[in-house]
């Protein structure tokens, strides 16, 4: 009995190998070029890092891509051009820096405030954005597909100064994303929206450029900002995804279906463990900035401030219907966002 389970299993394993061994040789020899803005030791980077390993390791060594680290190939504001004129295959790019060329792409980004309240919401409503056809129509034009997305923790203040109250947020220059509409909600509180782009947060805060950044507690953590800007309020601006990977719609076009399938399914892994672990991740980096001699600033007046709150999602509804787009096209994405802000609960 034994000999016939051992054949058996034998038999199992090695037709699991061939068929392992046919699925790599399936795939087409491919020398593929990542441009990446951010250095390799930015936090969550990793799993784009992990994304282009588990790809080639997964198609038998066929897939190689080189990623080109920290602006090598070109800037924050110029991998969606790279990427979207066939230069590079692929990049990583920040979606809200080009708000106003990919108005329906970048709404899912940093761009509407306290839209969603958590990072798990933030991320559906990404996948959710992406799939509607009004957003394929105009990453179709631009040359690109979106196959990745980052998501961090809640978008909060780190200051210089502390935010006890919402009186206290009138004249600082805080770090501003999404073209013109985080400033329209920043200016509500008589902040001074200032643009620095996410590697340059050390450096504008030592200048004083800026007074806080805008953004997650784990960027704080990873530049030690709490050196700089030791207040980090409690306010809750809403979770968005940051970084997006894209493909060159050139070469997505030309690859075949089992590479297409393969790179979309390492993708949704990637995001996957990246948000199982993200929690851990905040945690950690709260408690690093607490050890550093960092303060947790908590707003007395917190009532007052999401009622003061402007309706991001109907400015964001009324500009675009401006653009000249239709109520028709436009009512399931703004129905997304609807129920993503309901994780406010306020």
């Amino acid at each position: 009995m034994r000999s016939i389970t051992k054949l058996v299993l034998n038999g199992t394993f090695m037709g699991l190998l061939a068929t392992t061994q046919v699925a790599a040789q399936d795939y087409p020899s491919l020398s593929l070029r990542m441009a990446h803005p951010l250095p390799e030791t930015w936090p969550a980077v990793s799993w784009d890092k992990w994304w282009a390993e588990e790809v080639e390791r997964r198609s038998g060594g066929k897939i190689d891509i080189e990623i080109f680290w920290s602006g090598q190939l070109g800037g924050l504001t110029e991998i969606k051009s790279l990427v979207g004129d066939g230069a590079v295959e692929l990049g990583v790019f920040a979606q809200a820096v080009h708000a106003e060329e990919l108005p329906m792409m970048a709404a899912s980004a940093g761009l509407l405030n306290r839209v969603s309240a958590d990072p798990q919401t933030a991320n559906t409503l990404a996948g959710e954005m992406y799939a509607q056809e009004m957003v394929k129509a105009e990453t179709d034009k631009a040359g690109i597909v979106p196959i990745k997305w980052t998501v961090p923790s809640t978008y909060t203040l780190l200051c210089n100064k502390p935010v006890n109250e919402m009186a206290d947020l009138e004249g600082l220059r805080v770090r501003a994303v999404g073209g013109a509409y985080v400033p329209i909600w920043m200016e509500e509180y008589g902040m001074v929206p200032t643009r620095v782009q996410a590697p340059e947060l050390r450096e504008g805060l030592e200048r004083g450029t800026i007074d806080c950044n805008f953004g997650p507690i784990e960027w704080a953590t990873f530049s030690e900002l709490e050196e700089v800007a030791p207040y980090w309020s409690d306010i809750n601006t809403g979770a968005f995804t940051t970084f997006q990977l894209i493909v060159s719609k050139e070469s997505w076009d030309s690859w075949p279906q089992e590479v297409r399938d393969l790179m979309t399914e390492v993708a949704r892994e990637a995001m996957e463990k990246d948000q199982a672990e993200l929690a851990e991740v905040e945690q950690k980096a709260i408690e690093e900035f607490q050890a550093a001699g960092g303060e947790i600033v908590n707003l007395s007046d917190m009532d007052a401030f999401v009622a003061r709150s402007p309706d991001m999602i109907e400015i964001w509804r009324e500009r675009t219907l401006a653009g000249g787009v239709s109520e028709e096209d436009l009512a399931p994405i703004i129905e997304l966002q609807r129920k993503a802000e309901s994780s406010f609960g306020n």
